[in-house]
Parts: C-alpha cells; sequence; structure tokens
C-alpha cells in the first residue's frame, strides 16, 4: 500500500535534509526532523500522511476525479509510519502533547487494522516539543512511547534548534 510519500532508510535522509515533509507544516516538519536525526536507522521504510478508513461516501452525481478528492479529503490521516521489519509504527506529531493525541492514535490503529488485517498490530507513539505529565502518564499506561523534543533556547520557539538527549517517557 504506497501513499505516493514512502520513503527508505536513504531516501528519508533527502527529506530530512529539506526540512520540509509532505503535508506537514513547518513546525511538525521540524519535531519530525528531530526525531529522525536520532533514530532514522531504527526504521526500514517510512511513509508520510498515510490514509486510512473509508472517509465519507461521495454523490454518485459527481465527476469521478471529484468523488475521489471527496474520499481522499474525509479520510483520517496518520502523520507518518515507520516499520522495523513487519512491525509498523503509528506517529502522531503534535507541539503540545494533550489528551486527544491518545484517541487519534488509538483510531488510527483501529482504522489501518481494519485496512490491513494481516498486519502486525501496530506500535503507537508520539513526537511532540512539549510534554504534559499527566498525558505522559496515560500514555505509559496505554503502552503509547513520547518522544519529546524541546526546542533549543535560542530557536525562537521552533523545533530544530537542536536534539536534546531523547526522551522516550514509556521506554
Amino acid at each position: 500500500m504506497s501513499t505516493g510519500y514512502d520513503f527508505d532508510r536513504n531516501t528519508i535522509l533527502e527529506q530530512l535534509i529539506r526540512m520540509q515533509f509532505p503535508e506537514r507544516n513547518q513546525y511538525e516538519s521540524a519535531i519530525i526532523a528531530d526525531f529522525l536525526r536520532l533514530h532514522y536507522q531504527e526504521y526500514d521504510r517510512y511513509s508520510i500522511s498515510v490514509r486510512v478508513g473509508r472517509g465519507l461516501t461521495p454523490n454518485p452525481e459527481h465527476l469521478p476525479g471529484v468523488q475521489l478528492n471527496t474520499i481522499r479529503g474525509t479520510q483520517k490521516r496518520i502523520d507518518m509510519m515507520a516499520w522495523q521489519g513487519a512491525q509498523p509504527w503509528i506517529f502522531e506529531v503534535k507541539v503540545r502533547l494533550a489528551p486527544y493525541a491518545v484517541g487519534q492514535l488509538e483510531t488510527y490503529r483501529h482504522l489501518w487494522m481494519e485496512d490491513n488485517p494481516d498486519a502486525l498490530e501496530p506500535r503507537l507513539a508520539v513526537i511532540c516539543q512539549y510534554g504534559d505529565g499527566d498525558t505522559e502518564r496515560v500514555c505509559a499506561a496505554r503502552g503509547i512511547d513520547v518522544y519529546i523534543y524541546e526546542p533549543a533556547p535560542d530557536s525562537g520557539g521552533n523545533a530544530g534548534g537542536g536534539v536534546p538527549a531523547d526522551n522516550p517517557a514509556t521506554a
């Protein structure tokens, strides 16, 4: 299943150099880059903006292209997936960790498994700039890894100012 934004270990480095990932804003791209600087070799391949679920049923009177856009535009979108062999990972990227990220990840896992019933159940993780102790504890209880990359003091609050010591909250 190709998203059109699929990468291996080498081609993901090209995206890292560009500092802009497909369908991600500059803040999310910088957070992904911080994560990849430390972890890109841990995964065999990557997909950005993976669509899951059925989306809305399009109006059959619309042109076929409009119908496809209706479906694609209303499907749920996983920020990033990565694979360690056959083991898929679903990553949600946030500036601030928040409780709704837990619900998003659980939803994405369920929908991805509907689309890929023979696959291993995905591991879940959040990559963010700022943590939240309460939500970090909930993530730990749910088996969701949390990676926090606070912005460098001189970055004006933007990620990508420097990579801190890795902080997987549930490791």
